[in-house]
């Protein structure tokens, strides 16, 4: 489903149940200001998947307020959450997010390029156990660059873990890229087309495109 499928967005946003009274606040904070966030179907395909899975250690990449990073961690009580950020005002904003709630001392904020940090961890777990190499992925920051961030993550990722990317239809524009915005957006467009058809080819992977919310891709490992 397109998120520009109204009518429906609005009949499934209006079931959503926000896991408590804080982050339905913080979610409508979010909205009032515009602020990137998940969307409320897009959370719903989330707590299922790390209800069922229960990762220890989630890596993401786009916190903006920090909205999914508290969902991540309310979620999952026992779990840690390492988040990358490159835009200063999101990365104030969400400092001051984390640092006035109490899951917020197990977020780790990592600042600055993506591909910069994702490398560094690469070569921090280089040679970690199973155990400290992270269990759930989810990639929600440069659309044009998910092959890149998804090639870096499975280097840090355990045998059995989940990567989820968000928003692989781009409002629709994947199928219908017409209009001035779907224009302004053909850079990320070519390369999402491109993402897909990659996982599309990998024989090791297992991989479900999703409509929900703007779409996601669930991918985990074929493991022999």
């Amino acid at each position: 489903m397109s998120v520009r499928d109204m009518p429906l967005k609005k009949f499934i946003d209006s079931r959503h149940k926000a896991l408590d009274d804080d982050l339905a606040q913080l979610r409508s904070a979010n909205e009032n200001e515009n602020v990137p966030l998940i969307l409320a179907e897009t959370e719903e395909i989330l707590s299922l998947l790390t209800g069922l899975t229960k990762p220890r250690r989630i890596l993401e990449l786009g916190t903006a307020h920090g909205y999914s990073s508290l969902f991540f961690a309310k979620k999952l009580p026992g779990a840690r959450i390492t988040t990358i950020e490159r835009n200063p005002v999101m990365i104030e904003a969400a400092e001051a997010e984390f640092s006035s709630r109490e899951e917020g001392s197990r977020i780790e904020l990592r600042t600055g390029d993506a591909d910069s940090i994702l490398a560094d961890l690469v070569s921090e777990l280089s040679e970690a156990e199973e155990k400290d190499k992270y269990d759930f992925v989810f990639i929600d920051a440069a659309k044009s660059h998910y092959k890149d961030f998804f090639e870096q993550a499975e280097k840090i990722c355990s045998r059995d873990a989940l990567i989820v990317c968000d928003n692989i239809l781009l409002k629709g524009w994947i199928v219908e890229a017409d209009g001035d915005a779907a224009r302004r957006h053909r850079t990320s467009i070519k390369y999402m087309k491109k993402f897909l058809d990659y996982l599309k080819e990998r024989d090791d992977l297992e991989v479900t495109l999703l409509t929900g919310g703007d779409g996601l891709a669930v991918i985990r490992f074929i493991n022999e």
